[in-house]
């Protein structure tokens, strides 16, 4: 019996590199409000946090501070920018598609844990053709609590009925979420380096044949 049985995915950073995505569509959104984030403000109070935090600390941070209504009112801008740039091109990486297909393939139960709502993601999965690869989701609107918390991770684990998984995640809010929940977590530096990864912790062989699933 396989000592890990599931693999949770965070999303932005870890299965497609999307955040570069995330912050021009933020800027736009913002742009009306006259607002600026730049993208070291970005990777700071956006990363690996749940957009109306994430909105709640920029909202105070203005001077003079706007309120959260006023800034969360371009959420939905944000949200329809962003769509329609992730749908435009394929943005993950053949060898993380080819992961998780092996994965599958060799029995993983697999799980995709964001603090993006679904509806950012699943399009995004669904675009490259791997949505039917992941056996569930757990997003923002699923939790009362988020990231670093550790209900996100403790739902999956009780959706997919194991107790341990091995988790890809790049933030630090992520990170120990996964950890308190018990999982064994990889960071993840590079969204290239994402299959290397998982592949030497389970032991898996890189064949040239694509998986069928």
């Amino acid at each position: 019996m396989k000592s890990i049985e599931a693999v949770f995915f965070d999303f932005d950073g870890v299965l497609i590199d999307s955040e570069p995505v995330h912050h021009a569509a933020w800027s736009e959104a913002l742009a009306p409000l006259d607002i600026e984030v730049s993208i070291a403000e970005y990777e700071e109070q956006f990363i690996g946090i749940d957009d109306r935090h994430a909105i709640e600390r920029l909202a105070a941070s203005q001077n003079p501070p706007r309120t959260f209504e006023d800034v969360w009112a371009v959420f939905p801008h944000k949200q329809r920018v962003f769509l329609e740039r992730i749908l435009a091109e394929q943005l993950i990486a053949e060898e993380t598609r080819k992961l998780l297909e092996q994965l599958k393939f060799e029995g993983y139960f697999l799980g995709v844990v964001s603090s993006s709502s679904s509806c950012e993601v699943w399009p995004a999965l669904e675009r490259n053709g791997l949505r039917h690869l992941f056996d569930l989701g757990v997003f923002a609107e699923d939790v009362s609590r988020k990231k670093p918390d550790p209900e996100p991770y403790q739902k999956a684990l009780q959706i997919a009925g194991v107790t341990r998984a091995l988790v890809l995640e790049d933030s630090r809010a992520g990170i120990a979420s996964a950890s308190a929940a018990g999982c064994e977590v990889i960071r993840v530096l590079d969204v290239n380096q994402v299959a290397s990864q998982v592949r030497e912790r389970l032991g898996l062989v890189e064949e040239g044949a694509d998986f069928q699933t």
